[in-house]
């Protein structure tokens, strides 16, 4: 796990100017990688990589090149079936110069297959390489989109990063808000696919390789690796076998390091399954937040943690914790993802990092694979409304509607027609047409129809989450995940979703993830961890990773609210219309997801679109030396 950053041009760039470009970028980033700084330039092309040392501590130093030095390649993540592709790589002639380092499998690899080599790594990985043949940049991102890549093609020159505030301070882009994202960002919890919220800023979409050729200023690009949905034969019913043994593979080829791991644990199905099945492999430490309120799971992951005989370390957080790192929070949410977990996440790796952790499990993923979410229950149910035509509508129509199910008056609308409108679903139909000032109802309504995923299908819950996996996973979740275990430099790594689980579980009926008489959800998965740590933890109400902002957002954020509608700094917002969500908020009607999507996002306009971009002194340094180096490339920022 590390940070990568890199340009490359059709024009030669003056050596100097380069290089002190390149290490501004580094050092903007410099929380991923404390261990150490490597660079590698030439006239037309710079990789810089900041390395949290975790595989081959003593040889596995970056940028790399290959065995014959025509490929060289900067990585951020990790490679679990590199074994395997060495030994293939070394049957085949090529020679290996560190001991197990599995970024020397993606640089002899690509010399063997080229952009092939992509579709055969098993892993989470975001990759630049300099192809010094073909004088091309060619840049990869895992299948699920695990790892961030973000990239910025300015004229002459594409420059990739690991986070978006490294191509700010590199000077190529000028920070301006990318209105056209805002739905997207509050509907989805984040920006969706390739965009961002900065204008001229991209990302290298899941499952995609770009290449540049400098020859010519060409961009191609393909994706080598989609979920799949359609269902697939091969598996016998009952499915648990065959998930049970994918799962159990990820989850030891997760614990391959040569430094300490952990795993985050809520107490939860996900995270006491992956704590039960890494446990049984070696010792490990696990890490929960407590809230002090009736949303506290801390006591379900003390239970758990005391069944399987593990140390478990709570962080304990109120609302002034999440005031107090608020601005911190959006310096590292550089392209604002606005779940409220992941400031809590942030100072649950503190936690993690302060008792000696470089890496930890965590259950990310689970959910979209296995049917965890409501709404898949939802959209199975109107999916079979549909069928009944005008029956069905007028039956939905009547239905009843309470709290956050305030949801089933998209999907009433809608009917005889069935969407999905996604798992986080954080505006209604009227949020959507007065959140944003001048939008046309025209507009929103071609919003709608391309943003949200047609279900008609005999496996409606399973393409919705197939839906989520290409949405919320990348653009939410992942993002979140990333930033929060980064700032304190961990890294992060998700068991469910290795490749091979993916394929496992989207190959599922609907019948073994949920249910709607009785209602149920994630089936199969409860069963295979209720096998493995106590019922009571596994068959209980669904909580998620949620924190009591509803009140905090009334008690201790209340200045900071007020602060935002008198100054008003976003013109595309309907400020009137976010006062009176706030109003009716503290009267009772719960908002709280749309109103810290909107904190967050002010917040992060403060931070990101107003001057120079600024800088955090690192919570960690590890690399003194590479440290001071790296900060002196600012007194050099254009």
């Amino acid at each position: 796990m590390c940070g990568i950053v890199g340009m490359a041009s059709t024009r030669g760039h003056d050596p100097g100017e380069l290089e002190r470009t390149i290490r501004r970028m580094g050092f903007m980033q410099y929380h991923r990688g404390p261990d150490g700084w490597g660079e590698w330039l030439s006239s037309t092309a710079a990789l810089g990589h900041n390395r949290l040392a975790i595989l081959d501590l003593e040889h596995g130093r970056q940028p790399m090149a290959s065995d014959d030095g025509a490929a060289t390649v900067v990585f951020n993540g990790e490679i679990y079936n590199f074994r395997a592709l060495w030994r293939e790589l070394e049957s085949k002639g090529h020679r290996f110069r560190t001991d197990h380092s599995d970024t020397e499998v993606i640089v002899n690899g690509y010399r063997e297959w080229g952009v092939g080599v992509f579709e055969r790594l098993e892993g989470m990985f975001a990759i630049g390489l300099w192809d010094a043949i073909e004088r091309c940049l060619v840049l990869a991102r895992d299948g699920v989109g695990i790892k961030p890549l973000f990239m910025a093609h300015a004229g002459e020159t594409l420059a990739f990063a690991s986070e978006l505030k490294a191509l700010i301070a590199s000077g190529w882009v000028e920070p301006r808000i990318a209105e056209e994202s805002l739905l997207d960002y509050f509907m989805f919890r984040g920006a969706r696919g390739s965009a961002t919220l900065v204008r001229g800023i991209t990302k290298v979409p899941a499952g995609t390789w770009i290449r540049f050729d400098t020859t010519d200023g060409n961009v191609t690009s393909r994706r080598f690796w989609t979920p799949s949905t359609e269902p697939g034969a091969g598996i016998a019913k009952p499915a648990d076998g065959a998930v049970s043994a994918v799962v159990e593979s990820a989850v030891s080829s997760h614990l391959v390091a040569d430094v300490p791991v952990g795993v985050f644990l809520s107490g939860g199905v996900d995270s006491s399954l992956i704590s039960a099945l890494a446990s049984r492999e070696q010792q490990i430490d696990a890490f929960a937040i407590g809230t002090h309120s009736p949303l506290d799971e801390s006591r379900y992951a003390r239970e758990v943690a005391d069944h399987l005989g593990i140390s478990l370390h709570v962080r304990w957080v109120q609302g002034n914790d999440f005031r107090d790192r608020f601005e911190d929070w959006s310096y590292f949410n550089d392209d604002p993802v606005s779940d409220p977990s992941a400031l809590a996440l942030m100072l649950l790796s503190e936690h993690a990092r302060s008792h000696g952790m470089k890496v930890m499990l965590a259950g990310e993923g689970a959910d979209e694979l296995f049917g965890g979410y409501p709404t898949y229950q939802i959209v199975t149910a109107f999916n079979r409304l549909a069928k009944l035509g005008r029956v069905g509508a007028n039956v939905a129509r009547r239905g009843p509607r309470r709290g956050g199910l305030r949801m089933l008056d998209d999907y009433a609308a809608q009917l005889p027609g069935v969407r999905f409108f996604g798992s986080s679903h954080v505006l209604t139909s009227e949020d959507r047409r007065s959140l944003l000032s001048d939008v046309p109802g025209a507009d929103i309504d071609e919003w709608e129809r391309q943003a949200f995923c047609e279900i008609d299908d005999r496996r409606p819950a399973r393409r919705a989450m197939v839906f989520d996996q290409m949405t919320r996973l990348p653009d939410d979740l992942l993002a979140r995940t990333d930033r929060a275990t980064m700032a304190y430099s961990l890294e992060a790594r998700v068991p469910y979703l290795d490749r091979n689980v993916v394929e496992v579980a989207n190959r599922l009926a609907d019948s073994e993830c949920v249910s709607l008489a009785p209602p149920r959800t994630k089936m199969l998965l409860k069963r295979l961890a209720a096998a493995n740590v106590p019922s009571s933890a596994v068959y209980r109400k669904k909580r998620g990773f949620n924190l009591p902002v509803e009140g905090w957002l009334v008690d201790d954020f209340r200045e900071i609210v007020e602060g935002f509608l008198e100054t008003r700094r976003i013109a595309a917002l309907n400020y009137g219309y976010l006062a009176s969500v706030y109003d009716a908020h503290v009267a009772g009607t719960h908002r709280g997801a749309l109103l810290w999507a909107w904190l967050v996002l002010e917040q992060w306009h403060r931070v990101w679109m107003d001057g120079h971009p600024p800088t955090l002194e690192p919570p960690v340094i590890v690399d003194r030396p590479s440290y001071d180096l790296l900060r002196g490339s600012l007194a050099a920022r254009v």
